[in-house]
């Protein structure tokens, strides 16, 4: 099996969205931790909430109750086209690398043409889980260990440890 380095795949990812937006999510998931810590430290675009919350197929309401984001100070930063504060965008930018982590597993150990790693995701959440006494990774999501747990069963998961 070859893995590309996560330049190669940096450059093999789609195409820049648009201004406002946030980075594509297989760059999130690739870039090194220097590069995260520096791009979430600038504030993630407050525009680019609702895309990600649309990509999981899940309503806007619904991803900032998960990531526990206060409703009125997101539409107030989205209407000034402001950047969030650091803890806010820590949180949405842990469900991009996620959402790049999918990708990248499907990519290595699956059939990853046609396949919405974002909806998967977004599904996948919301769904009792044995790993997590029946509860849904969604309740995990707005802490940074609570990311790091998911994120690890999500590895697990490909492993074949949980199914």
């Amino acid at each position: 099996m070859h893995t590309a380095t996560p330049h190669q795949r940096r450059e093999k990812s789609a195409a820049p969205r648009q201004a406002g937006a946030v980075m594509a999510y297989a760059d999130a998931f690739d870039l090194p931790v220097q590069e995260q810590i520096d791009y979430v430290k600038r504030g993630l675009p407050a525009q680019g909430v609702p895309q990600v919350a649309a990509d999981l197929h899940l309503s806007t309401d619904r991803y900032i109750s998960i990531l526990g984001l206060p409703k009125s100070t997101l539409a107030r930063k989205i209407k000034e086209n402001q950047r969030l504060p650091v803890e806010q965008s820590e949180r949405v930018f842990q469900t991009m690398r996620l959402v790049g982590l999918v990708q990248q597993l499907v990519k290595d150990y699956g059939d990853a043409q046609g396949f919405d790693a974002a909806q998967w995701l977004g599904q996948w959440i919301e769904q009792p889980n044995p790993a997590l006494g029946g509860n849904c990774p969604a309740g995990y999501l707005d802490t940074a260990t609570g990311a790091a747990l998911v994120e690890s069963l999500l590895h697990a998961m490909v492993s074949g440890a949980y199914a």
